[in-house]
Order: C-alpha cells, then sequence, then structure tokens
C-alpha cells in the first residue's frame, strides 16, 4: 500500500498514538517535536515554495492530560507565530498536504477528542485566546456540528488560505468522521477587482525598513532624510487602503477613532469568514454547493434636481459601506469627484429629466447574510441588497424629498423613520397598556403581535404605486420611484463571487435607501384599512384607556402591534383586516411566529379567540423591539440578557489598556443605552454592569482584581481626571429625562405623550401630580421632576399654553400647592382653568380676592411678554438634550490642571493611557508596599536608588539622559524638575491647541510611555535596550504622528515640521 510513500511513528511514545505518512513528490515532512498527545512537524510544500506547521493532537480521557496538552500548545504557538500553523484531531484518515492516520486500539487505554479534550468550561475558549487560534466551520456529514474532532488555525494560515474549510465524510468503521482539507481559490476576477492590497503593504514596509536602515549610519543626511519621508509616505497610503478594506470586512465602527490596530482587524475578518461562510444550502430535499400648501409640496417634490444635490447625495454615503456589483464605493465617487463629477451628474440629471435609469445603474448584488453560523438552508441567510453608489445617489435625493411630507402621511402610531418621532414611544407605549395584565380585576383586553412573512420581500409593485397615488404623490415623482423599484435586475454573492442574473418581479430591496420609507407608506394603508373597519362597524370595542386618543396599532416598520378587548367581534375585524390587506399588498401574517396575549381577566375568552385567529398564544414578559414588554416592574432576571452579551463581547478579546477603553466607550457602554433610553434600570443591574467594565479594564477580562483608579474617577469627564466613560446611572436618568422633557413641552409628534397627557396627567400636569400613582415605569420617570424642575422656565405669551394651578410659571412653582385651601373654588377659577384666564390685553387681570395669601401670590407676578407660550431649558448646554441631562445627573467634581497634556486627538492612545496613570501616581512601582518583592531599586539607573514616580520621571540619570538626547534631535525648553513640578510646569507651558505644543505633549506622552515600557522590559524580561533606541523610538514616533495628522499648509505647520526636521512636502503629496 502506498509504495513512493514515507512514513514515520513515535515508537519511543506511549501508546503509538499517530502515524505519519506522505508523498516525497509533493511535501517534505521534519518532524520537530512529538509528545504523548501530539506530533508536531514541519511541512514544506514544494509547488508553493513555502513551509507550515501542523501540529496532531490524540488527547487522553483525564483532565491532568487535557491541561497538560493545552500547556504544550500555547508553547508552541509562541515558537510559529510568523508561520502558518494548523491543528487538529485526526481519527481515521485525512488529505491536506499530507496524509496522516492515527493509530487505533494500539495502547489499548481510552481515547478522546481534541474537543473533549477541552471540555472543561473556558478551556476551549482560553486556548484559542492565548494561542490566537481561530476555529474553521466543518460541513459535510450530519452531526459534524458536534464538534468531536476539530481542526484550528492561526492568523498567519488565514491570511496564506482565507479560504480554508474541511468536510466531513463518512465514518466508516470509525467512531470518528475523516474529512479533508479544502482550500476555495478566489475567481480571477475578484483578485483582479480586489488587488494584492497585503502584498503592496508588505513592499512598502519592506522599502520603509531599508531606507530607516540606511540612516541609522547617518541620521542627519537630507537626502536619506527625503527618503525615509518619501517611504513613509507610501508605506501610509498603502496601508490605509488596505485598512478601509478591512473596515468594510470587518464591520467595526467602534475602531475608527482608536489605534490601527491591523491585527484585531485581520483576526475579525477571518473570524467573520469562518464562522459566516456559506458552504452548501438544503432545499426542498436537494443540496446546492455552488458558490396651496398641498401645491407648494408637489412642487417641491418634482422641483428640478440641481448639481448641488447630487454632489451632496453621493458626498452623505459612507466611504466604509459595500459596493454594489460594479465594484466602486463611494469613496472613490469622492476621491475623484474633482475628474468625474461633472459626467456623474449630468448622468443623474437624465434620469430626473426623462424618468428612465440605465439597467446598470440599477443593478443590484443580494448578499447573504447568515443569521447563524455555518447556514444550511435558505431560511438561515438574510438577503441584502448592495446596491451601486450612483443609484443610492438618485434614491437619497428622492428620499430627501419625502422626509419632509412623511409625518403629515403617517399615523402618529407608526413610528419608524418619520423624522421627529422615536422607537422608545413605541415600547413605553406598549409597556403602558401591557401594565396589569396579570390583574383579575380590571377589563378584559388583549394584543396581537404579528409578524409578517418576508415583509419587504413580497411588496406587490401594482400595490406599493397604487398607495403612492393614494397618499397623493405628483404622477412625475411616483414614476421617478416606481422606475427605481421595478427596473432592477439581480445577482446573488456567495462566498465574495456574483452567481447568476435575473429580474425582480416584486419586493423592496433591504440596502436600498429608499425602501424603508416606502414600506412605512405600504404599513399605513393597513392602517387606513383598519380605521376604516373600525369607524364602519359598531361592534369594534377599543383596548381598555385606547379608546380616547383612538388607538389600536403601534407599529415599528413591520413590528406590529394590535390591540382590543377581548371579545370575539374586535379580533374578527382584525383578523379581516389583515386578510384583505394580504390579498392586495402581498404582506401575510406568519401564523407560526404570530402571538395573541391575553390579560388574566380575559382567560374565559381564550379558547374561542384563539379559534378564530389560528395564532399561537404569547406570554409576558415578550419581546417587543430587542426589549421585553411586562406586566408589572423590570426585575433583575428581565436584564440578563444586557449581561449576556457583554460577557459574549468580552470574552476572548485580547486588547491594551487602551484598546480596552475605546472599546468599552464605543461598543460596551452602548450595550444598554438601548435599555436605559426606556428603563429606569434597577440598581443592582446597574452596579453588575460596572463590575463587568471594571474588571474588564484592568484585568482584560471578567475576573476580579486590582484597580489602579476607582470606577469613579474613571467615569469622569477628562478635565476631571477621568477617561470620559459615561456613568450608566447618570447617563440612565439622563436618557429617561428626555421623555419628560416631551412630556412637560406637550410634543406634538408623539402618540405616547398625547396618552400620557390625556390618561396619566388629565387635568394635573408633570409637577402636581402625585408620584405614587401609575404603572412601576411611570412613577421612576416622574420622579426625575424635582431635578429639572430649576432648569424649566416658562415665557409667558397668551397663557392659553399653560396651567393656571398646575404649570410652574410663578417663581414659586405652581400655584395649587400654594394654598393652605381651596384656590380653585376661592377664586372661582376651575382646576382645568388656563393661565389666559386671568391675562386681559397682555396684562393680569385677577378676580377681586381679599385673603392675604391670595394677595400676596398675585404681587409676584412674572412679566408677559405676548405671542405664544415658550418653554425654555435653562440648564447645561444652552438646550435640552440627553447630554445636558446627563450632565444635570452628573454630580461634578473639581477640574484638575494636568488634562491639559491629555486633551485633543493629537496623541497615540495607548501613550496618553500610560501618561494618564502616570499623573496620578497609579502606575506599579516598587515603592508600593504590595510589589516590594520585585526589589525596591530603579532597574534603569542601578545605582542603589529607591523606584517611584518621583525618580522615574525624571529625576533618574537615565532617563534625563534620555531627555538631553532628544533635546539634541528636536529643541525645546525644560526646567528638570522633580515629577510634580514637571507636570505643573508642562501642563501651563503647552496648552492650547498650537500644532507645535500639540506635538510637545505627544513628545511628552511617547518619553513616559517607552521609559515604563524599558522598566518593565528589563523586570520582567530580562532585556535592556540603549537611550540611544529609546530616543530613536520617541522621535520617531511623533514625527510619524506629525506626519499622519496630514496638518493644513499653514505658517505654524511650516514651522513645526521645520523643528523636527521634516522635509516640506509638494503640494498635494501630504493630503495623499
Amino acid at each position: 500500500m502506498l509504495p513512493q510513500w514515507m512514513f514515520y511513528v513515535d515508537y519511543g511514545g506511549p501508546g503509538n498514538r499517530v502515524w505519519l505518512a506522505w508523498d516525497p513528490s509533493f511535501v517534505d515532512v521534519n518532524v520537530v517535536e512529538t509528545g504523548a498527545q501530539f506530533m508536531h512537524c514541519s511541512v514544506f510544500i514544494r509547488s508553493l515554495h513555502s513551509s507550515v506547521f501542523i501540529t496532531v493532537v490524540y488527547g487522553v480521557n483525564d483532565v491532568i492530560g487535557r491541561r497538560e496538552l493545552w500547556m504544550d500548545i500555547t508553547r508552541i504557538s509562541a515558537e510559529v507565530t510568523d508561520s502558518p500553523w494548523l491543528v487538529g484531531e485526526i481519527s481515521t484518515r485525512c488529505w491536506i498536504l499530507v496524509k496522516f492516520v492515527a493509530c487505533q486500539g494500539i495502547s489499548g487505554g481510552q481515547r478522546t477528542s481534541f474537543g473533549a479534550a477541552c471540555r472543561i468550561p473556558g478551556l476551549y475558549t482560553c486556548l484559542c485566546t492565548e494561542s490566537d487560534l481561530l476555529g474553521i466551520i466543518v460541513v459535510g456529514m450530519p452531526g459534524a456540528w458536534k464538534r468531536l474532532d476539530r481542526l484550528l488555525v492561526n492568523d498567519r494560515w488565514l491570511e496564506s488560505w482565507p479560504d480554508t474549510t474541511y468536510v466531513s465524510l463518512s465514518a466508516r468503521t470509525s467512531d470518528h468522521s475523516p474529512w479533508y482539507y479544502e482550500e476555495m481559490i478566489a475567481t480571477e476576477l475578484l483578485r483582479q477587482r480586489k488587488g494584492d492590497l497585503s502584498t503592496n503593504v508588505a513592499l512598502a514596509k519592506g522599502f520603509l525598513e531599508s531606507a530607516q536602515s540606511m540612516l541609522t549610519a547617518d541620521r542627519h543626511c537630507p537626502t536619506l532624510l527625503h527618503l525615509e519621508f518619501c517611504c513613509k509616505l507610501v508605506y501610509r497610503l498603502a496601508s490605509r487602503l488596505e485598512q478601509k478594506m478591512l473596515h468594510q470586512r470587518a464591520k467595526m465602527a467602534w475602531m475608527k477613532e482608536g489605534d490601527q490596530c491591523s491585527r484585531v482587524f485581520f483576526r475579525k475578518v477571518a473570524k467573520r469568514r469562518a464562522s459566516k461562510r456559506v458552504f452548501q444550502i438544503n432545499t426542498d430535499g436537494r443540496t446546492l454547493t455552488d458558490q396651496p400648501e398641498v401645491i407648494e409640496e408637489a412642487e417641491a417634490l418634482t422641483a428640478p434636481v440641481s448639481s448641488t444635490e447630487i454632489r451632496q447625495a453621493i458626498f452623505d454615503i459612507d466611504e466604509t459601506k459595500a459596493p454594489g456589483p460594479d465594484g466602486y464605493s463611494a469613496g472613490f465617487f469622492k476621491a475623484a469627484w474633482s475628474v468625474i463629477g461633472e459626467e456623474v451628474t449630468q448622468a443623474l440629471l437624465d434620469f430626473f429629466r426623462t424618468g428612465r435609469l440605465l439597467k446598470q445603474i440599477n443593478a443590484t448584488l443580494i448578499s447573504l447574510i447568515p443569521k447563524v453560523n455555518s447556514p444550511s438552508v435558505v431560511a438561515e441567510f438574510r438577503p441584502i441588497s448592495c446596491c451601486n453608489v450612483l443609484y443610492k445617489a438618485v434614491t437619497k435625493i428622492l428620499v430627501q424629498r419625502m422626509r419632509s411630507i412623511l409625518h403629515t402621511l403617517i399615523s402618529p402610531s407608526q413610528n419608524a423613520f418619520v423624522p421627529g418621532r422615536s422607537i422608545g414611544d413605541n415600547v413605553l407605549l406598549a409597556q403602558e397598556l401591557f401594565s396589569g395584565y396579570n390583574q383579575r380585576n380590571l377589563p378584559p383586553r388583549c394584543a396581537l403581535k404579528v409578524d409578517l412573512r418576508k415583509a419587504y420581500d413580497t411588496v406587490e409593485w401594482d400595490f406599493l404605486k397604487a398607495a403612492l397615488t393614494l397618499f397623493g404623490f405628483p404622477e412625475r415623482f411616483i414614476q421617478w420611484i416606481v422606475e427605481c423599484v421595478t427596473t432592477t435586475s439581480y445577482s446573488v454573492c456567495i462566498n465574495g463571487a456574483p452567481h447568476g442574473f435575473f429580474r425582480g418581479a416584486r419586493g423592496l430591496r433591504q440596502g436600498d435607501p429608499m425602501s424603508p420609507f416606502l414600506f412605512v407608506l405600504v404599513m399605513e394603508v393597513l392602517t387606513l384599512m383598519l380605521r376604516q373597519r373600525i369607524e364602519q362597524n359598531g361592534g369594534f370595542s377599543y383596548h381598555w384607556r385606547c379608546e380616547a386618543v383612538q388607538l389600536f396599532q403601534l407599529s415599528f416598520a413591520d413590528d406590529l402591534l394590535l390591540f382590543s378587548k377581548a371579545e370575539p367581534n374586535s379580533i374578527q375585524l382584525f383578523k379581516d383586516g389583515l386578510i384583505d390587506f394580504a390579498e392586495l399588498s402581498g404582506l401575510q401574517a406568519n401564523l407560526q411566529k404570530s402571538h395573541l396575549i391575553l390579560s388574566r381577566s380575559a382567560a374565559a375568552y381564550r379558547d374561542s379567540l384563539l379559534a378564530i385567529l389560528d395564532f399561537q398564544e404569547g406570554h409576558l414578559p415578550l419581546r417587543y423591539l430587542g426589549l421585553p414588554l411586562l406586566a408589572s416592574r423590570l426585575t433583575i432576571s428581565d436584564c440578563q440578557p444586557i449581561l449576556r452579551k457583554m460577557e459574549a463581547r468580552i470574552k476572548g478579546v485580547m486588547l491594551s489598556f487602551a484598546g480596552r477603553v475605546q472599546l468599552i466607550k464605543s461598543v460596551l457602554s452602548a450595550l444598554q443605552v438601548y435599555w436605559a433610553m426606556a428603563f429606569i434600570l434597577p440598581k443592582h443591574i446597574i452596579k453588575e454592569i460596572e463590575k463587568r467594565l471594571r474588571n474588564f479594564l484592568w484585568k482584560g477580562n471578567l475576573d476580579t482584581g486590582y484597580a489602579k483608579v476607582s470606577w469613579q474617577q474613571v467615569c469622569r469627564p477628562v478635565n476631571e481626571g477621568g477617561l470620559g466613560i459615561r456613568d450608566i446611572h447618570s447617563l440612565n436618568k439622563g436618557l429617561m429625562s428626555r421623555h419628560l422633557w416631551r412630556i412637560i413641552s406637550h410634543d406634538s409628534n408623539s402618540i405616547w405623550v398625547s396618552w400620557i397627557l390625556h390618561y396619566r396627567l388629565q387635568e394635573s400636569s408633570v409637577w402636581t401630580i402625585r408620584t405614587r400613582t401609575g404603572t412601576w415605569g411611570w412613577r421612576k420617570l416622574i420622579r426625575l421632576r424635582d431635578a429639572l424642575r430649576p432648569h424649566v422656565h416658562y415665557q409667558i405669551g397668551d397663557g392659553t399654553s399653560f396651567s393656571l394651578w398646575h404649570d410652574p410659571w410663578h417663581p414659586r412653582g405652581p400655584l395649587l400647592p400654594q394654598f393652605s385651601f381651596g384656590g380653585p373654588r376661592h377664586t372661582a377659577l376651575p382646576p382645568t382653568a388656563p393661565l389666559s384666564a386671568v391675562i386681559s390685553e397682555d396684562t393680569w387681570s385677577w378676580p377681586h380676592i381679599t385673603d392675604m395669601e391670595s394677595i400676596d401670590i398675585t404681587h409676584d407676578l412674572p412679566a408677559i411678554h405676548g405671542g405664544r407660550d415658550r418653554i425654555q431649558w435653562t440648564g447645561p448646554r444652552g438646550s435640552f438634550s440627553s447630554a445636558a441631562a446627563y450632565d444635570l445627573f452628573r454630580p461634578p467634581g473639581p477640574t484638575v490642571g494636568w488634562s491639559s497634556l491629555l486633551v485633543g486627538t493629537f496623541h497615540i492612545p495607548r501613550h496618553r493611557f500610560i501618561l494618564w496613570l502616570a499623573l496620578q501616581g497609579r502606575l506599579s512601582t516598587t515603592d508600593k508596599p504590595w510589589l516590594q518583592h520585585l526589589g525596591s531599586v530603579c532597574v534603569l539607573c542601578q545605582d542603589g536608588v529607591p523606584e517611584s514616580h518621583e525618580h522615574l520621571f525624571f529625576m533618574c540619570p537615565f532617563a534625563s539622559e534620555c531627555i538631553r538626547a532628544i533635546r539634541r534631535e528636536v529643541f525645546f525648553h525644560w526646567p528638570y524638575y522633580n515629577w510634580s513640578s514637571v507636570i505643573r510646569w508642562a501642563s501651563a507651558r503647552w496648552r492650547g491647541k498650537h500644532v507645535v505644543n500639540a506635538a510637545y505633549r505627544a513628545l511628552f506622552a511617547s518619553l513616559v510611555y517607552h521609559l515604563w515600557q524599558e522598566r518593565n522590559s528589563r523586570i520582567f524580561q530580562h532585556s535592556s535596550r540603549p537611550t540611544e533606541e529609546i530616543v530613536r523610538m520617541v522621535v520617531s514616533e511623533t514625527r510619524d504622528l506629525i506626519i499622519c495628522k496630514q496638518l493644513p499648509r499653514t505658517v505654524s505647520t511650516r514651522g513645526l515640521y521645520r523643528l523636527w526636521r521634516i522635509p516640506w512636502p509638494v503640494e498635494g503629496i501630504a493630503h495623499t
């Protein structure tokens, strides 16, 4: 068998667990190391002229053995960081580049798979994290998802072979399935389009390193300095192009403002590819493996389109958005606008003149976004349309014109994509209506949560055109929309390659800027149909506390809630309306995912109502728009999804301190914002969230440990000595107070505010209503009023909008509590009287009163300004916003002078973080009692002086020599004071926005960072660098930072370049 092959068996190992076989005409194999549970070898692939490392694992079935295996794999990972590496459990046979045969039953001992060997909780995740390994998705035989056999690779492997997969074959006589490695080669077309950006970066980096090596010999040679400068520009341009590609693929908007973190991007791209790749689709039993006011509004809709509108529409498109079939992103059009702008403008103007759109412009690429890892059936994909930029520009212009009139067409109960409306209204109002569903003594009521099957994809085009005509859009505007919707053609993108070409027949494209607004108009037709049936059918009964505002539904795009009394006539009306709407529009209710929710008092009607609808019965708490709908108060268990999401984002992340800060600010802190805008979160949940964020910042995981700075200090603004992370408790109150402000200002766009004014406040106001009445959420919300009250000013106009007794228009506050007896009865002015009842011709006109209490109040009256009444915010930031409310609820702290050294963007984040710790004396120097085991002597100067912040910065001779060497490269004043005096001196001298001072601050932070890094290297790694090397790093990093900032060509910038000996670039190069 296999006569030309070579074999290797480790007969010295216990059990002879792994046999190795290979064909020498294809590969050369060198066994590097063997162990009791693995064989590690180097494989040279002749056809590729490159080598890879492969580690074959055959694990034992005991805890100690598993941990030993883990330690071996982790150790090997540190030795193969620069080479492709594959680790796998091989059961019977495996075709990769070599052949492996696992010996069965030789030792007679117990065996287990690699996956089972890591079945200890968290062990497998830790192994992958510490070894920088990623799992590859298995396809093929059923049951492969159980992961008894695993294949893991490192970053270098995925960079070389990004489309790696393996297929699980039939098990035959083994208890494990054989599998073979498969490398899917990208098509030549895609390679031509994408280019080899990574190769370009590697070449540019090589040129730069060569130039810097030559510069080391003569650091003051003008020719070599200019050569290094040009090489840096080329390398920066190549890196920027590669990073834009990684931004689009990694989908990580939170990394935009942080470090470049290319390795993090590569891992995210690789992980997304591995987990979301489409390998096979099972459908229908087959497996597919191929890859006057009205007139003015009408005139505004059809007004001639200007070239300015077209340019603005294109420049509003995010550069990181995926391109359409033509491959050109918005970034291309923006960069080349001076060359192609005129032609693009004329092409789009031709559409608005003729109403005809080129089919090439309206071509669409359907990207199948998996809803689950390793999808295999059609239902597990979400189709997203990637439209061409020129088409998006057309629809953005149409949307911009449509947006201004949408609020006049759409009912207040639909809050999606209508300017001035909020998704929070749906959640808040639904929560109010569901409150008390668990009580028997309230009227019987019910709600229908309707799920529409493939909502966007099934809209009939004829119905859409009829709906636009129904709403009164001009014929020409309708023609533009219909042309955009009905002339589309599609190709399907599978694993990065387009397949097929076919015309559309119905539906709206998810990814088209116009689709959400058209879908809202379609759903408004359903609202009109149901309202017409309710008005014509006298048998409909409104939900409790809904009739006065005629509320029977809440919509947010395709998320639909219907409310009524729990009785058959109302439910039958809803059913008939949904059926008629489905026949006209194509939008049908999914009976398996739609639910009928009954109050406890409606239990007697359960069977009859379910028989009418054929819906599933739903129970509270119910998920709606991503949040729980509750019958009572929000509990800790209801908030567990926040903690689970946060833990999922934290696990497996390996970042520096600066990277963790950026992740907390942009991702982790935002996870609870959506909840915080709908609920007052329980204090225990806020503490749990803060605990996870604190542990992640200081430990990098969820483990508890020593915090260098308290979390309260971390959450302060930078000018108060913090990192600017927002305090969750204050943020929660600030977001919720926005809803209170909308009630105070009587927001006419909010259906929730209308409901609150009618049913909660009635004849009262926010300021006088009792805080112990209403639902749990309402009571929590109303308690925020005391914090807002001092900053709300009622400016009196004609008095028609203000309440005489309940609004705080008077300097003393609402009048009703001011009277020790019945003020309305005594003055003959009812509790509902407006303020205008005591105003006549812009002067006060009070009724005749005799008691001293009333006379005293009427003598201290504010001025009447005439015109309309106005409510003004006099608190932080001048006008009300959630940010202003956050400032109001956040307890202020004293400012620190050294914050000027940290402000601005002219910093490298990791440098700024270490400087922030050093400025507070929180670096782990050995003068702290719990670190004395590291030795108390300074390792930089080794003069026997105890280590401390005062010594390291910059009394240490080593640090002083670094400063003197830097001053020889870049001149600046230096006081040679102790650390606290240096901080005061630098904070005062280098403050402000001047570019020279900003560069000095960056230099200062870089020096502190590298001195601290050198100190750590000498203690923990027993390695050291000379002064010259540290100086070169500090000056080079600061100089590179100046170049990368692309500063404007001003006198200040020229002076900065001269100070730092940077060649002044030719016009246009610095902004490449």
